[in-house]
């Protein structure tokens, strides 16, 4: 069964967004357009499983040939995204979709869509959770990453001095795999900057 997976790898990395999409609209028409709230959250879970098939797909292959290759970066690049632009990006097509999908019925909009963003210590608690799940997100990956490949050690990151370890981690990443450690270098960086972002927020508060 892996061989087989394996041998048409690309196209089951295409069924799986396929089923991302159709899930999430999905979502859509089973929320807003028939109504069935609580129905529509259990395409929640084809969500997850679409980002957690990805991921196991990336596994297997790189368990398979013992090397980090195109595919592999194609499954980063994707779960890169889900982490960060995407989640952003998720929220205004719902509010699009919502508003889109009330005017079609001709239903006025909530009252939860006339107020305005939140601003101030609202805003920032949101992104500070946001914030969390991210993190989440990047230790899960490095946990799983280092079963499968040699992990470079604290005392590498410590041998130039400590002044040093966040140059060295974003230049060389957690790993001894020359790609899967530029690429976990660079997520640590988009972390790093994430981190400031959201910190930001509570020191200066975003505005109404």
């Amino acid at each position: 069964m892996t061989e087989f997976i394996l041998h048409y790898k690309w196209l089951f990395l295409i069924m799986g967004e396929i089923i991302f999409w159709v899930s999430l609209f999905g979502f859509f028409i089973v929320r807003y357009a028939l109504g069935w709230e609580k129905l529509s959250k259990y395409f929640i879970f084809l969500w997850l499983f679409s980002d957690a098939w990805l991921l196991i797909l990336g596994i297997m292959d790189y368990r398979s040939t013992g090397t980090f290759d195109t595919f592999q970066v194609v499954i980063l690049i994707f779960l890169f995204y889900a982490v960060t632009f995407g989640r952003n990006d998720m929220r205004r097509l719902d509010r699009w979709m919502k508003r889109t999908i009330k005017k079609w019925k001709g239903e006025p909009p909530d009252e939860a869509e006339k107020i305005e963003k939140l601003s101030g210590m609202s805003y920032a608690i949101m992104q500070g959770k946001e914030f969390a799940l991210h993190v989440a997100m990047f230790a899960a990956v490095i946990a799983v990453l280092s079963f499968f490949m040699d992990f470079r050690g604290f005392n590498y990151f410590f041998a130039n001095g400590s002044g040093d370890i966040i140059e060295t981690v974003i230049k060389n990443g957690w790993f001894v795999e020359p790609t899967v450690g530029k690429i976990t270098g660079v997520w640590t960086l988009i972390l790093i900057i994430d981190a400031v972002i959201t910190v930001s927020y509570f020191i200066i508060p975003k505005k109404a």
